[in-house]
């Protein structure tokens, strides 16, 4: 008997959520480098991003998921012919997508894909045991930040360098390591939920390794490593206004629900949700200047 869920757990478990979050973030590197849209990286970016996630989950599928004590799980292998839908759809679109895009960007674009199937499959032995790159000790928040800043700046630049747009090296890697590190500070509450989980796959992550309350401190830490690197960030002074205020959003929600709750598995997800409101935020802030210089 398949169940049914709501809209905000649809967006989730069907990994449109993070897919829609990886898009947002995209956009947000053209509006820090001011530069015009490219819709066929924004397009290539979603579309890889859904079938990554997607085929992640299918190879950690349980012999039984009726039983499984998650209900995420259970949703997605009871909603199968949905899976494959989606995932046709995305296949479709990063075909027409890589189709758009230079050479370099393809190969660019490939050398990610590598690197991401590498976290999901298994790929190296670990005493005797074949593993996938998460399985590194304590490096799983910061591989995933390494992989969303080169998907979601590095493509951008790349593309725009091969259309002769030109962007500084001092930009471009100045927007990296401000991307990475906030990618950290929104990944690490999900290591933070899943620290029992973790423990019982053998995983080493940073809260199992800190504990949970240092890990909660290093994550208001990082907030404020983030504000003071948006204080410099080489972009207009709107893009900057607009990080700074998801900063302070992302502080209120660690305040009030997300670092506050044992068991929010739903409620981390809030911080997909902020890489889109990140976007949105610093879009109306330049719509909001813009209509003031006028």
């Amino acid at each position: 008997m398949k169940m049914h869920v709501g809209p905000w757990k649809f967006l989730v478990f069907t990994n449109l959520l993070i897919a829609f979050a990886a898009t947002a973030q995209t956009l947000l590197s053209y509006k820090i480098f001011d530069l015009p849209y490219n819709y066929s990286i924004v397009l290539l970016e979603f579309a890889s991003t859904l079938l990554l996630y997607n085929l992640s989950i299918w190879i950690s599928k349980p012999k039984d998921y009726s039983k499984s004590p998650y209900e995420r799980t259970r949703w997605i292998f009871s909603h199968q012919s949905l899976f494959y839908l989606f995932n046709v759809l995305a296949f479709v679109l990063l075909g027409y997508a890589l189709l758009q895009v230079h050479l370099y960007t393809f190969i660019y674009l490939g050398f990610i894909g590598l690197l991401s199937l590498g976290y999901a499959i298994p790929v190296f032995r670990i005493q005797g045991k074949w593993q996938s790159l998460r399985h590194i000790p304590y490096m799983k928040v910061f591989f995933i930040a390494f992989i969303w800043s080169l998907s979601t700046v590095g493509l951008v630049y790349i593309e725009s360098f091969s259309g002769l747009q030109a962007i500084g090296w001092d930009r471009v890697l100045y927007l990296l390591m401000s991307k990475f590190l906030f990618i950290v500070l929104v990944t690490l509450p999900f290591d933070i939920r899943d620290m029992k989980q973790d423990s019982f796959y053998h995983l080493k992550t940073v809260p199992l390794r800190l504990g949970r309350h240092r890990t909660e401190r290093l994550c208001y830490s990082l907030i404020v490593a983030h504000l003071l690197l948006v204080l410099f960030m080489p972009t207009t002074l709107p893009v900057q206004m607009g990080l700074l205020a998801c900063d302070m959003v992302v502080w209120i929600l660690f305040k009030t629900i997300i670092l506050q709750k044992q068991d929010s598995f739903m409620q981390v997800y809030l911080l997909d949700l902020v890489l889109i409101l990140q976007y949105i935020f610093c879009l109306l802030a330049v719509q909001i200047a813009n209509y003031l210089i006028r």
